[in-house]
């Protein structure tokens, strides 16, 4: 535990899939409500465009492995969370019509989390049950606070626009904010990853 402490590695580890798990459960509690507040969507057509995500999602999952072992673990995390970022906040940016870049943001985060996994189990193989308890254990309380700023970035760019734009407005500019947090998230997990790129490169220790 003292060597993992001690380990840059292991905290840019802690901070990639922080902010991957984030950007990737985040969606299940929020793009619904996101959909029917902000476009009055009925319930049945916001929970298909989550259904959407869970489908690319999966088939990123099943489909996507063998790429991300020929290009790389590192590398891979790079691109997939950038795709995902990207994709939020062109949906946002977008707006309605652009919602379904909401569900194909999937197709980048799925293969963050089992990424991760393979890239500890490597790297750390005499030692992988301590390194995955460590790192998993800090997300969680990465997971938790993530969620609780998505609520509080939306309820607080809703009070500030709201005095000035009107309930509705402001509304709509609290649930982009929230939604674009998420979007953040994901570059956040892209840039570190970028980050453990070049470290590991430099030591000539790249998965």
């Amino acid at each position: 535990m003292k060597a993992f402490l001690r380990d840059p590695v292991m905290w840019l580890l802690v901070t990639i899939l922080s902010f991957g798990v984030v950007s990737e459960l985040a969606v299940g509690g929020w793009l619904v409500n996101f959909l029917e507040k902000a476009y009055h969507w009925d319930t049945t057509a916001a929970a298909g465009m989550l259904s959407g995500f869970f489908l690319c999602f999966t088939l990123a999952r099943l489909v996507i492995g063998p790429i991300v072992d020929r290009i790389g673990f590192t590398l891979s995390l790079i691109i997939l969370a950038a795709f995902t970022g990207v994709c939020t906040f062109a949906a946002i940016l977008i707006g309605e019509p652009g919602a379904v870049l909401f569900a194909i943001a999937g197709i980048g985060i799925a293969p963050v989390y089992p990424t991760i996994m393979a890239l500890i189990a490597k790297r750390y193989r005499s030692n992988s049950d301590t390194a995955i308890t460590f790192i998993v254990t800090l997300m969680g309380v990465g997971s938790v606070i993530g969620n609780y700023l998505i609520g509080a970035i939306t309820d607080g760019i809703k009070r500030l626009f709201m005095s000035s734009q009107g309930p509705e407005l402001g509304l709509l500019r609290g649930l982009q904010a929230g939604y674009g947090f998420i979007g953040l998230c994901a570059i956040i997990c892209s840039l570190a990853s970028l980050v453990l790129y070049r470290h590991l490169k430099r030591r000539q220790e790249l998965l």
